[in-house]
Protein backbone atom coordinates (compact mmCIF):
# COMPACT_ATOMS: atom_id res chain seq x y z
CA UNK A 1 0.00 0.00 0.00
CA UNK A 2 1.28 3.45 -0.87
CA UNK A 3 1.76 6.43 1.41
CA UNK A 4 -1.55 8.01 0.34
CA UNK A 5 -3.45 4.94 1.47
CA UNK A 6 -1.53 4.78 4.74
CA UNK A 7 -2.29 8.45 5.38
CA UNK A 8 -5.97 7.80 4.69
CA UNK A 9 -6.05 4.98 7.23
CA UNK A 10 -4.26 7.07 9.83
CA UNK A 11 -6.69 9.94 9.23
CA UNK A 12 -9.67 7.61 9.65
CA UNK A 13 -8.25 6.28 12.88
CA UNK A 14 -7.58 9.75 14.24
CA UNK A 15 -11.20 10.66 13.57
CA UNK A 16 -12.29 7.98 16.03
CA UNK A 17 -9.53 8.68 18.55
CA UNK A 18 -10.65 10.35 21.78
CA UNK A 19 -8.88 11.85 24.73
CA UNK A 20 -8.50 10.23 28.12
CA UNK A 21 -11.91 9.69 29.66
CA UNK A 22 -12.85 9.67 33.36
CA UNK A 23 -13.30 6.38 35.14
CA UNK A 24 -16.03 4.25 33.55
CA UNK A 25 -19.52 4.52 34.91
CA UNK A 26 -20.08 1.83 37.51
CA UNK A 27 -16.41 1.15 38.18
CA UNK A 28 -16.34 3.46 41.18
CA UNK A 29 -19.36 1.73 42.66
CA UNK A 30 -17.75 -1.66 42.12
CA UNK A 31 -14.67 -0.46 43.96
CA UNK A 32 -16.72 1.22 46.67
CA UNK A 33 -15.35 4.70 45.97
CA UNK A 34 -16.83 8.16 46.34
CA UNK A 35 -16.33 11.30 44.28
CA UNK A 36 -14.48 10.83 41.00
CA UNK A 37 -12.43 14.00 41.40
CA UNK A 38 -11.02 12.80 44.70
CA UNK A 39 -10.34 9.39 43.21
CA UNK A 40 -8.54 10.81 40.20
CA UNK A 41 -6.32 12.98 42.35
CA UNK A 42 -5.55 10.08 44.64
CA UNK A 43 -4.88 7.77 41.69
CA UNK A 44 -2.63 10.13 39.81
CA UNK A 45 -0.53 10.72 42.88
CA UNK A 46 0.61 7.11 42.60
CA UNK A 47 3.92 7.36 40.72
CA UNK A 48 3.41 4.26 38.58
CA UNK A 49 0.28 5.70 37.01
CA UNK A 50 1.21 9.38 36.87
CA UNK A 51 2.06 9.47 33.17
CA UNK A 52 -0.04 6.51 32.12
CA UNK A 53 -2.75 8.39 30.15
CA UNK A 54 -0.14 10.13 28.01
CA UNK A 55 1.74 6.88 27.40
CA UNK A 56 -1.45 5.09 26.32
CA UNK A 57 -2.19 7.88 23.86
CA UNK A 58 1.40 7.70 22.58
CA UNK A 59 1.01 3.96 22.09
CA UNK A 60 -2.22 4.46 20.18
CA UNK A 61 -0.78 7.14 17.90
CA UNK A 62 2.38 5.11 17.30
CA UNK A 63 0.23 2.13 16.34
CA UNK A 64 -1.59 4.25 13.77
CA UNK A 65 1.68 5.52 12.35
CA UNK A 66 3.29 2.10 12.07
CA UNK A 67 0.48 -0.41 11.54
CA UNK A 68 -2.66 1.27 10.21
CA UNK A 69 -2.62 -0.78 7.01
CA UNK A 70 -2.14 -4.10 8.82
CA UNK A 71 -4.66 -6.52 10.27
CA UNK A 72 -6.53 -5.54 13.41
CA UNK A 73 -4.83 -8.34 15.28
CA UNK A 74 -1.41 -6.97 14.31
CA UNK A 75 -2.41 -3.47 15.41
CA UNK A 76 -3.63 -4.61 18.83
CA UNK A 77 -0.53 -6.70 19.47
CA UNK A 78 1.65 -3.74 18.51
CA UNK A 79 -0.24 -1.49 20.94
CA UNK A 80 0.05 -4.09 23.68
CA UNK A 81 3.77 -4.58 23.11
CA UNK A 82 4.35 -0.82 23.20
CA UNK A 83 2.59 -0.59 26.57
CA UNK A 84 4.62 -3.49 27.90
CA UNK A 85 7.86 -1.81 26.86
CA UNK A 86 6.75 1.34 28.67
CA UNK A 87 5.81 -0.64 31.82
CA UNK A 88 2.14 0.29 31.61
CA UNK A 89 1.43 -3.43 31.22
CA UNK A 90 3.48 -5.78 33.37
CA UNK A 91 4.83 -9.23 32.56
CA UNK A 92 2.04 -10.86 34.60
CA UNK A 93 -0.76 -9.15 32.66
CA UNK A 94 -2.26 -10.92 29.67
CA UNK A 95 -4.79 -10.12 26.96
CA UNK A 96 -7.62 -12.04 25.33
CA UNK A 97 -9.12 -10.24 22.34
CA UNK A 98 -11.82 -11.33 19.92
CA UNK A 99 -13.74 -9.49 17.21
CA UNK A 100 -16.34 -11.49 15.32
CA UNK A 101 -18.36 -10.12 12.41
CA UNK A 102 -21.85 -11.52 12.93
CA UNK A 103 -23.22 -10.42 9.55
CA UNK A 104 -20.45 -12.16 7.58
CA UNK A 105 -19.67 -14.99 10.04
CA UNK A 106 -16.09 -13.82 9.92
CA UNK A 107 -13.38 -13.86 12.58
CA UNK A 108 -11.82 -10.41 12.33
CA UNK A 109 -9.22 -10.84 15.08
CA UNK A 110 -8.46 -13.43 17.75
CA UNK A 111 -5.79 -13.38 20.45
CA UNK A 112 -5.78 -16.01 23.22
CA UNK A 113 -9.51 -16.50 22.80
CA UNK A 114 -9.61 -19.95 24.38
CA UNK A 115 -7.51 -19.07 27.42
CA UNK A 116 -9.52 -19.28 30.63
CA UNK A 117 -9.74 -15.94 32.43
CA UNK A 118 -11.25 -14.80 35.68
CA UNK A 119 -14.87 -14.01 34.88
CA UNK A 120 -15.92 -11.47 37.52
CA UNK A 121 -19.29 -10.03 36.42
CA UNK A 122 -18.90 -11.48 32.92
CA UNK A 123 -20.40 -14.65 34.39
CA UNK A 124 -23.76 -12.91 34.75
CA UNK A 125 -25.04 -13.35 31.16
CA UNK A 126 -24.53 -17.12 31.58
CA UNK A 127 -26.54 -16.98 34.81
CA UNK A 128 -29.27 -15.08 32.95
CA UNK A 129 -29.40 -17.77 30.26
CA UNK A 130 -29.68 -20.50 32.90
CA UNK A 131 -32.59 -18.65 34.53
CA UNK A 132 -34.45 -18.26 31.24
CA UNK A 133 -33.87 -21.92 30.44
CA UNK A 134 -35.43 -22.95 33.77
CA UNK A 135 -38.41 -20.69 33.13
CA UNK A 136 -38.93 -22.17 29.67
CA UNK A 137 -38.94 -25.64 31.19
CA UNK A 138 -41.84 -24.58 33.39
CA UNK A 139 -39.85 -24.89 36.62
CA UNK A 140 -40.43 -21.30 37.75
CA UNK A 141 -43.89 -20.00 38.64
CA UNK A 142 -45.20 -16.80 37.09
CA UNK A 143 -45.13 -14.95 40.41
CA UNK A 144 -41.57 -16.07 41.08
CA UNK A 145 -40.58 -15.05 37.56
CA UNK A 146 -41.89 -11.53 38.06
CA UNK A 147 -39.57 -11.12 41.02
CA UNK A 148 -36.70 -12.70 39.11
CA UNK A 149 -37.15 -10.32 36.16
CA UNK A 150 -36.30 -7.37 38.38
CA UNK A 151 -33.21 -9.17 39.64
CA UNK A 152 -32.18 -10.17 36.12
CA UNK A 153 -32.37 -6.57 34.96
CA UNK A 154 -30.44 -5.32 37.99
CA UNK A 155 -27.86 -8.10 37.58
CA UNK A 156 -27.05 -7.21 33.95
CA UNK A 157 -27.76 -3.51 33.69
CA UNK A 158 -26.54 -2.39 37.12
CA UNK A 159 -24.16 -5.28 37.84
CA UNK A 160 -26.03 -5.81 41.12
CA UNK A 161 -24.26 -8.64 42.98
CA UNK A 162 -26.97 -9.42 45.57
CA UNK A 163 -29.45 -9.65 42.70
CA UNK A 164 -27.07 -12.06 40.95
CA UNK A 165 -26.91 -14.32 43.98
CA UNK A 166 -30.71 -14.36 44.26
CA UNK A 167 -30.99 -15.40 40.61
CA UNK A 168 -28.42 -18.16 41.15
CA UNK A 169 -30.42 -19.40 44.15
CA UNK A 170 -33.64 -19.34 42.11
CA UNK A 171 -32.03 -21.45 39.41
CA UNK A 172 -30.96 -23.98 42.06
CA UNK A 173 -27.47 -22.83 43.02
CA UNK A 174 -24.14 -22.66 41.24
CA UNK A 175 -24.23 -26.37 40.42
CA UNK A 176 -27.54 -25.96 38.58
CA UNK A 177 -26.14 -23.00 36.62
CA UNK A 178 -23.08 -25.04 35.65
CA UNK A 179 -25.26 -27.97 34.65
CA UNK A 180 -27.10 -25.72 32.22
CA UNK A 181 -23.81 -24.45 30.79
CA UNK A 182 -22.56 -28.01 30.32
CA UNK A 183 -25.86 -29.18 28.83
CA UNK A 184 -25.68 -26.63 26.00
CA UNK A 185 -22.37 -28.14 24.80
CA UNK A 186 -21.45 -24.64 23.63
CA UNK A 187 -19.12 -23.34 26.31
CA UNK A 188 -15.93 -25.27 26.98
CA UNK A 189 -14.10 -22.83 29.27
CA UNK A 190 -16.86 -21.35 31.42
CA UNK A 191 -16.96 -22.64 34.99
CA UNK A 192 -19.17 -21.25 37.78
CA UNK A 193 -18.14 -22.52 41.19
CA UNK A 194 -19.11 -19.68 43.53
CA UNK A 195 -21.67 -16.96 44.09
CA UNK A 196 -20.49 -13.37 44.43
CA UNK A 197 -18.86 -13.04 47.90
CA UNK A 198 -19.94 -10.30 50.27
CA UNK A 199 -16.65 -8.45 49.70
CA UNK A 200 -17.31 -8.77 45.90
CA UNK A 201 -13.89 -10.35 45.33
CA UNK A 202 -14.93 -13.19 43.06
CA UNK A 203 -11.84 -14.90 41.65
CA UNK A 204 -12.85 -18.54 41.15
CA UNK A 205 -15.35 -18.33 38.30
CA UNK A 206 -13.86 -18.66 34.84
CA UNK A 207 -14.74 -17.97 31.22
CA UNK A 208 -13.00 -17.18 27.91
CA UNK A 209 -13.30 -14.66 25.13
CA UNK A 210 -14.46 -17.45 22.84
CA UNK A 211 -17.23 -18.57 25.18
CA UNK A 212 -18.42 -14.99 25.62
CA UNK A 213 -18.49 -14.57 21.85
CA UNK A 214 -20.48 -17.76 21.40
CA UNK A 215 -22.98 -16.65 24.04
CA UNK A 216 -23.59 -13.23 22.47
CA UNK A 217 -23.65 -14.64 18.95
CA UNK A 218 -26.26 -17.25 19.92
CA UNK A 219 -28.38 -14.60 21.63
CA UNK A 220 -28.16 -12.20 18.67
CA UNK A 221 -29.08 -14.95 16.22
CA UNK A 222 -32.05 -15.96 18.44
CA UNK A 223 -30.64 -19.43 19.05
CA UNK A 224 -30.12 -19.57 22.82
CA UNK A 225 -32.91 -21.25 24.81
CA UNK A 226 -35.52 -20.07 22.26
CA UNK A 227 -35.95 -17.32 19.69
CA UNK A 228 -38.31 -15.32 21.89
CA UNK A 229 -36.14 -15.81 24.96
CA UNK A 230 -33.02 -14.70 23.08
CA UNK A 231 -34.85 -11.53 22.06
CA UNK A 232 -35.72 -10.85 25.71
CA UNK A 233 -32.13 -11.41 26.83
CA UNK A 234 -30.81 -9.17 24.07
CA UNK A 235 -33.14 -6.44 25.26
CA UNK A 236 -31.74 -6.69 28.79
CA UNK A 237 -28.16 -6.69 27.53
CA UNK A 238 -28.82 -3.54 25.51
CA UNK A 239 -29.52 -1.68 28.73
CA UNK A 240 -26.23 -2.28 30.53
CA UNK A 241 -24.94 0.93 32.09
CA UNK A 242 -21.32 0.29 33.06
CA UNK A 243 -19.67 -0.06 29.66
CA UNK A 244 -15.99 0.82 29.35
CA UNK A 245 -16.41 1.87 25.72
CA UNK A 246 -19.85 3.45 25.29
CA UNK A 247 -18.58 7.02 25.60
CA UNK A 248 -16.16 6.50 22.71
CA UNK A 249 -18.42 4.15 20.73
CA UNK A 250 -21.84 5.78 20.64
CA UNK A 251 -20.79 9.15 19.15
CA UNK A 252 -19.83 7.42 15.89
CA UNK A 253 -22.56 7.67 13.23
CA UNK A 254 -22.43 3.97 12.39
CA UNK A 255 -22.74 2.74 15.97
CA UNK A 256 -26.42 2.36 16.79
CA UNK A 257 -26.12 0.66 20.16
CA UNK A 258 -24.32 -1.80 22.42
CA UNK A 259 -25.57 -4.98 24.05
CA UNK A 260 -23.27 -6.79 26.44
CA UNK A 261 -21.60 -6.88 29.83
CA UNK A 262 -18.48 -5.76 31.64
CA UNK A 263 -16.54 -7.44 34.38
CA UNK A 264 -14.15 -6.07 36.98
CA UNK A 265 -12.30 -7.43 39.95
CA UNK A 266 -8.77 -6.56 41.00
CA UNK A 267 -6.96 -8.77 38.49
CA UNK A 268 -9.53 -8.77 35.66
CA UNK A 269 -11.04 -5.97 33.63
CA UNK A 270 -13.05 -6.85 30.57
CA UNK A 271 -15.91 -6.13 28.26
CA UNK A 272 -17.82 -8.33 25.85
CA UNK A 273 -20.48 -6.62 23.79
CA UNK A 274 -22.39 -6.69 20.54
CA UNK A 275 -21.74 -3.51 18.59
CA UNK A 276 -24.87 -2.68 16.62
CA UNK A 277 -23.09 -1.17 13.62
CA UNK A 278 -24.36 0.12 10.30
CA UNK A 279 -21.95 0.91 7.48
CA UNK A 280 -22.07 3.86 5.11
CA UNK A 281 -24.33 1.99 2.69
CA UNK A 282 -26.89 1.51 5.46
CA UNK A 283 -26.15 -2.21 5.73
CA UNK A 284 -26.27 -3.77 9.17
CA UNK A 285 -22.84 -5.10 10.14
CA UNK A 286 -23.09 -6.05 13.83
CA UNK A 287 -19.95 -7.44 15.40
CA UNK A 288 -18.92 -8.76 18.79
CA UNK A 289 -16.09 -7.01 20.62
CA UNK A 290 -14.43 -8.80 23.53
CA UNK A 291 -11.35 -7.56 25.39
CA UNK A 292 -10.18 -9.17 28.62
CA UNK A 293 -7.13 -7.91 30.52
CA UNK A 294 -6.06 -10.25 33.32
CA UNK A 295 -3.31 -10.25 35.95
CA UNK A 296 -3.55 -13.37 38.11
CA UNK A 297 -0.91 -11.99 40.47
CA UNK A 298 -3.15 -9.10 41.49
CA UNK A 299 -5.61 -10.96 43.75
CA UNK A 300 -2.74 -12.15 45.95
CA UNK A 301 -0.85 -8.85 46.11
CA UNK A 302 -1.08 -6.13 48.71
CA UNK A 303 -2.67 -2.95 47.43
CA UNK A 304 -4.37 0.19 48.60
CA UNK A 305 -7.84 1.14 47.34
CA UNK A 306 -6.19 3.91 45.32
CA UNK A 307 -3.88 1.40 43.61
CA UNK A 308 -6.82 -0.84 42.75
CA UNK A 309 -8.68 2.13 41.32
CA UNK A 310 -5.63 3.21 39.30
CA UNK A 311 -5.20 -0.25 37.82
CA UNK A 312 -8.87 -0.41 36.88
CA UNK A 313 -8.74 3.00 35.20
CA UNK A 314 -5.63 2.06 33.24
CA UNK A 315 -7.10 -1.18 31.94
CA UNK A 316 -10.35 0.58 31.03
CA UNK A 317 -8.44 3.13 28.97
CA UNK A 318 -6.50 0.38 27.21
CA UNK A 319 -9.79 -1.34 26.36
CA UNK A 320 -11.09 1.93 24.96
CA UNK A 321 -8.01 2.35 22.75
CA UNK A 322 -8.39 -1.22 21.52
CA UNK A 323 -11.99 -0.43 20.64
CA UNK A 324 -10.93 2.74 18.82
CA UNK A 325 -8.59 0.65 16.67
CA UNK A 326 -11.48 -1.72 16.02
CA UNK A 327 -14.05 0.88 14.99
CA UNK A 328 -11.45 2.57 12.79
CA UNK A 329 -10.80 -0.79 11.15
CA UNK A 330 -14.50 -1.04 10.32
CA UNK A 331 -15.01 2.55 9.23
CA UNK A 332 -11.97 2.49 6.93
CA UNK A 333 -13.32 -0.80 5.49
CA UNK A 334 -10.09 -2.60 6.25
CA UNK A 335 -12.27 -5.35 7.69
CA UNK A 336 -13.41 -6.16 4.15
CA UNK A 337 -10.01 -5.57 2.61
CA UNK A 338 -8.66 -8.44 4.69
CA UNK A 339 -11.74 -10.65 4.41
CA UNK A 340 -10.97 -13.17 1.66
CA UNK A 341 -7.83 -11.19 0.91
CA UNK A 342 -5.97 -14.27 -0.28
CA UNK A 343 -8.50 -14.78 -3.08
CA UNK A 344 -8.03 -11.20 -4.27
CA UNK A 345 -4.25 -11.56 -4.21
CA UNK A 346 -4.51 -14.82 -6.15
CA UNK A 347 -6.74 -13.23 -8.80
CA UNK A 348 -4.31 -10.39 -9.42
CA UNK A 349 -1.32 -12.75 -9.35
CA UNK A 350 -2.96 -14.96 -11.96
CA UNK A 351 -3.38 -11.97 -14.27
CA UNK A 352 0.21 -10.87 -13.70
CA UNK A 353 1.33 -14.35 -14.75
CA UNK A 354 -0.94 -14.23 -17.81
CA UNK A 355 0.53 -10.92 -18.99
CA UNK A 356 4.09 -11.97 -18.27
CA UNK A 357 3.61 -14.87 -20.67
CA UNK A 358 3.00 -12.25 -23.42
CA UNK A 359 6.05 -9.96 -23.22
CA UNK A 360 5.79 -8.91 -26.88
CA UNK A 361 2.21 -7.71 -26.35
CA UNK A 362 3.25 -5.64 -23.33
CA UNK A 363 6.16 -4.13 -25.26
CA UNK A 364 3.97 -3.12 -28.21
CA UNK A 365 1.21 -1.71 -26.01
CA UNK A 366 3.56 0.35 -23.83
CA UNK A 367 5.29 1.68 -26.93
CA UNK A 368 1.92 2.94 -28.24
CA UNK A 369 1.07 4.21 -24.76
CA UNK A 370 4.01 6.63 -24.74
CA UNK A 371 2.22 8.74 -27.35
CA UNK A 372 -0.71 9.31 -24.97
CA UNK A 373 1.17 9.57 -21.68
CA UNK A 374 0.91 13.36 -21.52
CA UNK A 375 -2.82 13.35 -22.26
CA UNK A 376 -3.42 10.64 -19.67
CA UNK A 377 -1.56 12.55 -16.97
CA UNK A 378 -3.40 15.76 -17.83
CA UNK A 379 -6.82 14.05 -17.77
CA UNK A 380 -6.01 12.29 -14.50
CA UNK A 381 -4.82 15.51 -12.88
CA UNK A 382 -7.92 17.40 -13.99
CA UNK A 383 -10.19 14.69 -12.56
CA UNK A 384 -8.21 14.00 -9.39
CA UNK A 385 -7.25 10.47 -10.40
CA UNK A 386 -4.04 8.50 -10.03
CA UNK A 387 -2.65 8.61 -13.55
CA UNK A 388 -1.27 5.09 -13.19
CA UNK A 389 -4.83 3.83 -12.66
CA UNK A 390 -6.14 5.58 -15.78
CA UNK A 391 -3.15 4.45 -17.83
CA UNK A 392 -3.55 0.81 -16.71
CA UNK A 393 -7.28 0.87 -17.42
CA UNK A 394 -6.77 2.14 -20.99
CA UNK A 395 -4.05 -0.49 -21.45
CA UNK A 396 -6.62 -3.19 -20.61
CA UNK A 397 -9.39 -1.58 -22.67
CA UNK A 398 -7.56 -1.15 -25.97
CA UNK A 399 -3.81 -1.54 -25.53
CA UNK A 400 -3.75 2.13 -26.68
CA UNK A 401 -5.15 1.39 -30.14
CA UNK A 402 -7.17 4.51 -30.98
CA UNK A 403 -9.33 2.73 -33.56
CA UNK A 404 -9.87 -0.48 -31.64
CA UNK A 405 -13.28 -2.01 -32.23
CA UNK A 406 -15.11 -4.69 -30.27
CA UNK A 407 -17.55 -7.08 -31.89
CA UNK A 408 -20.13 -6.02 -29.28
CA UNK A 409 -19.98 -2.32 -30.23
CA UNK A 410 -17.45 -0.42 -28.05
CA UNK A 411 -14.86 1.57 -30.02
CA UNK A 412 -11.75 3.64 -29.57
CA UNK A 413 -8.94 3.90 -27.08
CA UNK A 414 -11.42 3.98 -24.14
CA UNK A 415 -13.83 1.40 -25.64
CA UNK A 416 -17.02 3.40 -25.17
CA UNK A 417 -20.36 2.12 -26.40
CA UNK A 418 -22.27 4.70 -28.43
CA UNK A 419 -24.70 5.31 -25.58
CA UNK A 420 -21.95 5.69 -22.95
CA UNK A 421 -20.00 8.02 -25.21
CA UNK A 422 -23.02 10.28 -25.66
CA UNK A 423 -23.60 10.29 -21.89
CA UNK A 424 -20.05 11.59 -21.48
CA UNK A 425 -20.53 14.37 -24.04
CA UNK A 426 -18.90 12.73 -27.04
CA UNK A 427 -20.49 13.13 -30.45
CA UNK A 428 -21.45 9.87 -32.16
CA UNK A 429 -23.40 9.65 -35.44
CA UNK A 430 -23.94 11.55 -38.70
CA UNK A 431 -20.44 10.96 -39.95
CA UNK A 432 -18.72 11.81 -36.65
CA UNK A 433 -17.46 9.48 -33.92
CA UNK A 434 -15.45 11.19 -31.21
CA UNK A 435 -14.75 7.82 -29.58
CA UNK A 436 -11.97 7.62 -32.18
CA UNK A 437 -10.50 10.96 -31.06
CA UNK A 438 -7.90 9.86 -28.46
CA UNK A 439 -7.73 13.06 -26.45
CA UNK A 440 -11.50 13.48 -26.19
CA UNK A 441 -11.99 9.80 -25.41
CA UNK A 442 -9.30 9.76 -22.72
CA UNK A 443 -10.75 12.82 -21.00
CA UNK A 444 -14.24 11.26 -21.19
CA UNK A 445 -12.91 8.04 -19.65
CA UNK A 446 -11.34 10.04 -16.82
CA UNK A 447 -14.61 11.90 -16.18
CA UNK A 448 -16.56 8.66 -16.14
CA UNK A 449 -14.14 6.98 -13.76
CA UNK A 450 -14.19 10.06 -11.49
CA UNK A 451 -17.98 10.06 -11.52
CA UNK A 452 -18.11 6.42 -10.51
CA UNK A 453 -15.62 6.97 -7.69
CA UNK A 454 -17.51 9.99 -6.38
CA UNK A 455 -20.74 8.02 -6.37
CA UNK A 456 -19.31 5.11 -4.41
CA UNK A 457 -17.57 7.45 -1.98
CA UNK A 458 -20.88 9.19 -1.35
CA UNK A 459 -23.09 6.10 -1.05
CA UNK A 460 -20.94 3.12 -0.10
CA UNK A 461 -17.33 3.76 0.80
CA UNK A 462 -15.13 5.74 3.15
CA UNK A 463 -12.05 4.06 1.71
CA UNK A 464 -11.02 5.71 -1.59
CA UNK A 465 -9.23 2.57 -2.77
CA UNK A 466 -12.31 0.40 -2.33
CA UNK A 467 -14.27 3.10 -4.20
CA UNK A 468 -11.65 3.08 -6.96
CA UNK A 469 -11.95 -0.67 -7.48
CA UNK A 470 -15.74 -0.38 -7.47
CA UNK A 471 -15.43 2.39 -10.06
CA UNK A 472 -13.19 0.30 -12.29
CA UNK A 473 -15.67 -2.56 -12.11
CA UNK A 474 -18.51 -0.15 -12.91
CA UNK A 475 -16.61 1.13 -15.97
CA UNK A 476 -16.69 -2.37 -17.42
CA UNK A 477 -20.11 -3.61 -16.26
CA UNK A 478 -21.99 -0.36 -15.75
CA UNK A 479 -22.67 1.37 -12.44
CA UNK A 480 -26.13 -0.11 -12.04
CA UNK A 481 -24.74 -3.61 -12.41
CA UNK A 482 -22.26 -3.10 -9.56
CA UNK A 483 -24.86 -1.34 -7.39
CA UNK A 484 -27.28 -4.21 -7.91
CA UNK A 485 -24.65 -6.73 -6.89
CA UNK A 486 -23.57 -4.79 -3.80
CA UNK A 487 -27.15 -4.29 -2.63
CA UNK A 488 -28.26 -7.87 -3.27
CA UNK A 489 -25.26 -9.37 -1.47
CA UNK A 490 -25.12 -6.62 1.17
CA UNK A 491 -21.51 -5.76 0.42
CA UNK A 492 -19.61 -2.53 -0.16
CA UNK A 493 -16.69 -3.92 -2.17
CA UNK A 494 -16.71 -5.38 -5.66
CA UNK A 495 -14.15 -7.93 -4.49
CA UNK A 496 -16.69 -9.58 -2.18
CA UNK A 497 -19.30 -10.20 -4.88
CA UNK A 498 -19.93 -13.89 -5.48
CA UNK A 499 -22.60 -13.62 -8.18
CA UNK A 500 -20.72 -11.67 -10.83
CA UNK A 501 -19.79 -12.14 -14.48
CA UNK A 502 -16.48 -13.84 -15.24
CA UNK A 503 -15.41 -10.90 -17.40
CA UNK A 504 -16.09 -8.39 -14.63
CA UNK A 505 -14.34 -10.56 -12.04
CA UNK A 506 -11.25 -10.53 -14.24
CA UNK A 507 -11.41 -6.88 -15.30
CA UNK A 508 -10.23 -5.12 -12.15
CA UNK A 509 -7.64 -7.85 -11.61
CA UNK A 510 -6.26 -7.12 -15.08
CA UNK A 511 -6.04 -3.38 -14.43
CA UNK A 512 -4.25 -3.91 -11.12
CA UNK A 513 -1.96 -6.52 -12.67
CA UNK A 514 -0.89 -4.08 -15.40
CA UNK A 515 -0.30 -1.38 -12.81
CA UNK A 516 1.87 -3.75 -10.81
CA UNK A 517 3.89 -4.90 -13.83
CA UNK A 518 4.47 -1.43 -15.27
CA UNK A 519 4.69 0.73 -12.15
CA UNK A 520 5.37 -1.67 -9.31
CA UNK A 521 2.37 -0.44 -7.28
Amino acid sequence: MNSTYTNFLRTMALVVAGTMLPVSKGLEAILGKAASGVLEARTMSTSKYKNTPAIINEAYNDTLAAKSNDTLETQVLYLYDYLQRRDVITATEHLSFYVYDIAKSHVVADINIDTQRMAASLIKPFVMAAAYDKRNQGQISSSQWKRMQKDLTAMIQLSDNPATNRVIDSVGGVRAVQQYIDRTKLFSKTKIVEKIPVDERTYKNRTSAHDLNILLNQIYRRRLVSAATSAEMLGILRGYHNSRIDEVALPHPGVKGLAGKTGFVYGLNGESTIIIYENKAGQERPFIFTALLEDRAKPYSRRTPAQAEAWGKTQSEIIRKIFELTISYYQSEMVDQYRNRSQRVERVAAMIHSYQERPDFITRATKRGKEYMGIIKEAARENNLEWEDLYSQLFVESAFQPRARSSTGPRGIAQFTAAAAKDMGLKVGKGVDERLHPRKAIFAAARLLRGHQDYFLEKYNNNPYVARDNALAAYQLGRLGIIRGLDQERETSYWQLRDNTTENKEYVSRVLAVRKILFGI
